[in-house]
């Protein structure tokens, strides 16, 4: 089993380490200022979200993780109050806890837009993304990776499907809303659904522009920010 650690403001994942602080604003690919860049509480002041329609296509799941709760510290597990779990259940979301989290074995699926989709991104459709980290600076950061806690049943439906073409379908809500919902395979019947929305985020992690154009109009490099680097 990969290492998972839960800290107050970090998640650490197979050696990776993601953002907590301010997690209950984002959602995939907000983007802002970042504060404090090289303090333990590292994290995204959230200006705007790139739009949902424009995500369609870019994200995908990659992987699903086990947390052995009972060895992490609750006041460590429970820094971000009011964060949201999925179910399976129709209400789609019940209020996280430290004991919710043992007594239902929740797990962790992690969502990416990879930096080749983030980048055509910027250059292609999300100009006032790309404008504000222009005008930003060396402090601008698009969120790449999120970390969302779900049951078992529904990790187990995402790792079904994997990155196979039209496994995931994604519907846009609302400015800050999608959908995602994975159909089961082969003769069953039914499916899995999610909807991402701020207060679903555990953990994440961004990127910031490493090389621009002349001019500043189109981005020629990203480069990952992760918990701990600047």
């Amino acid at each position: 089993m990969s290492e998972s650690r839960v800290a107050k403001h970090t998640f650490v994942y197979n050696g990776e380490r993601y953002f907590r602080d301010k997690s209950e604003d984002i959602v995939m690919c907000s983007y802002g200022e970042k504060e404090d860049p090289l303090g333990t509480k590292a994290s995204l002041n959230v200006t705007d979200h790139v739009e949902r329609a424009l995500l369609k296509g870019r994200v995908h799941y990659v992987t699903t993780a086990d947390v052995e709760w009972e060895r992490q510290a609750k006041a460590e597990v429970e820094a971000d109050g009011g964060l949201k779990y999925f179910t399976a259940a129709a209400s789609g979301t019940a209020s996280f806890s430290y004991e919710r989290a043992k007594t239902a074995k929740l797990k962790l699926a992690k969502f990416v837009i990879d930096e080749g989709p983030l980048q055509e991104l910027l250059n292609k459709d999300a100009g006032k993304a790309r404008k504000f980290l222009a005008q930003e600076g060396g402090d601008g950061r698009i969120v790449s990776t999120i970390w969302v806690v779900v049951e078992a049943v529904i990790a187990e439906s995402f790792a079904a499907a994997g990155k196979s073409t039209g496994a995931i379908e994604a519907e846009v809500l609302s400015a800050t809303k999608m959908r995602l919902t994975v159909k089961k395979s082969g003769s069953a019947s039914g499916s899995t659904t999610i909807i991402w929305e701020p207060g679903t985020t555990f953990a994440y992690l961004m990127h910031k522009v490493g090389k621009w154009n002349k001019g500043k109009t189109q981005v020629d490099e990203l480069v990952i920010d992760a918990k701990g680097l600047n």
